[in-house]
């Protein structure tokens, strides 16, 4: 079991979203990852959840939840479910912010 850091504005949406930290962690451990927007995404979608998993009220809640994570992987800043365009939004981000590259 992995210790989730959360931020602030990240443990508020969590709660939100009725989202446990099991539930985070079916997350962290099954979704897709993207790198998009500066950040690393974690989406969960209905073919990454395992074949023994697909009954299960637990997992099929989660499809469609993305948590974002700072690039380095060590704190949670926010969560949030689409279900229905979710992926199609987080491939639309730009891979990189571009305004941190400036200096």
């Amino acid at each position: 079991m992995m210790t989730i850091q959360h931020t602030t504005h990240s443990a508020i949406r969590s709660a939100q979203r009725g989202l446990t930290n099991d539930g985070i962690e079916y997350i962290y451990q099954f979704a897709s990852r993207y790198h998009a927007g500066g950040a690393l995404i974690y989406f969960l979608r209905q073919r990454d959840i395992p074949l023994t998993d697909r009954r299960s009220d637990f997992a099929i809640r989660l499809v469609g939840t993305a948590l974002v994570v700072s690039q380095d992987g060590s704190k949670l800043l926010t969560a949030w479910r689409n279900r229905r365009t979710g992926l199609k939004q987080i491939r639309k981000k730009t891979p990189y912010r571009y305004d941190c590259l400036e200096n």
